[in-house]
């Protein structure tokens, strides 16, 4: 059996760009569980910003996407519902200084907080996507709360359900 040269190149192109064709995106979560984001060792992020911002998350989630159902860690996932996960470590915590906020302004005193984010899907445990996400608390009413740094977070992370078309759309 001989092969050409010509058709050997074609089918050999042919096979490479079935390699790299782009995988179609994953189809879209109906139901979202939020993890209570952990702290990495050597990182003190209190426990109750710990469980501030899983609430955060899951609020700005049901904002964005009224029809996805919010599922708690350990709750039943309602029957032919596609559950997927969002878990996170904090990377960095810079809890700021609220005086430095009021007195000096400009981002001076900001608190932050940085995380590693894994969107997972629940049957399978596949990781969706992976990001590294950053909120900061610069401002506010008298300066600001360092606990509303986790709501800035949040918005973020909801924001990637979006962009990376996870969540049913409403």
């Amino acid at each position: 059996m001989k092969f050409s040269i010509p058709a050997l190149t074609f089918l050999l192109c042919a096979a490479i760009s079935g390699l790299n064709a782009a995988q179609p995106p994953p189809a879209p979560y109906t139901a979202v569980e939020v993890d209570k984001f952990v702290a990495a060792p050597g990182v003190d992020f209190p426990l109750d910003y710990q469980s501030a911002l899983a609430e955060d998350l899951a609020r700005q989630i049901s904002v964005l996407f009224q029809t996805a159902a919010i599922v708690h860690p350990g709750d039943t996932v309602p029957y032919g519902e596609a559950l997927m996960r969002i878990s996170g470590v904090i990377t960095r915590f810079k809890p700021g200084s609220k005086i430095k906020r009021q007195l000096i302004g400009l981002g001076a005193g900001a608190t932050v907080v940085e995380a590693r984010v894994w969107f997972i899907d629940a049957a399978t445990g596949e990781v969706l996507l992976n990001r590294t996400v950053k909120g900061v608390t610069w401002s506010g009413i008298a300066g600001g709360d360092a606990r509303s740094t986790g709501n800035s977070l949040a918005k973020k992370i909801a924001r990637f359900c979006n962009v990376g078309r996870l969540v049913e759309s409403n």
